[in-house]
């Protein structure tokens, strides 16, 4: 199958002026790990998660960020995103974000995902964004169609 047919074709993404402040809400009422950033074409130019927001939050802290308590208190971080709150997500967003195309294979897709330790990722058509894949579609889809697994390792093994 084609990821094309399990992306979530919720567009909802960010600009890169977008503010860190606007960017965690959209985050909180979309109930997301992440968004794509976009140019005007629509055209992905980067990814920005919460995680991203929380490092550039506590720069000192970003490899310690498994627990939290590593963390600051919770008043110094509080004060630490205000300081941050109104600078656009292009300053904190990463910027090589790995995409996939609408013809790639949900084998490839998923493969590629656990490997990278990716939660989400944007689709593409002709290089504008038509949706996002996240481990737990392809997971779920993979769970409830385990013949393509078999399909998919057949065709690798002729190859």
């Amino acid at each position: 199958m084609k990821v094309g047919e399990l992306v979530d074709r919720d567009l909802t993404a960010l600009s890169g002026d977008c503010p860190v402040s606007e960017a965690i809400e959209i985050l909180y009422h979309h109930n997301a790990s992440g968004l794509p950033v976009l140019d005007e074409d629509n055209r992905v130019i980067g990814f920005i998660s919460e995680k991203d927001i929380i490092k550039a939050a506590l720069p000192g802290y970003a490899h310690m960020l498994h627990d939290s308590s590593f963390l600051p208190d919770y008043g110094q971080f509080s004060s630490r995103l205000r300081d941050i709150a109104d600078d656009p997500v292009s300053k904190y967003m990463k910027e090589n974000v790995i995409t996939f195309n609408e013809d790639d294979s949900d084998f490839y897709v998923a493969n590629r995902v656990i490997k990278e330790n990716i939660k989400i990722a944007p689709v593409l058509r002709d290089g504008q964004l038509i949706g996002i894949v996240s481990r737990s579609h392809l997971v779920r889809h993979l769970l409830l169609h385990p013949e393509e697994i078999e399909d998919a390792l057949e065709d690798d093994s002729r190859k």
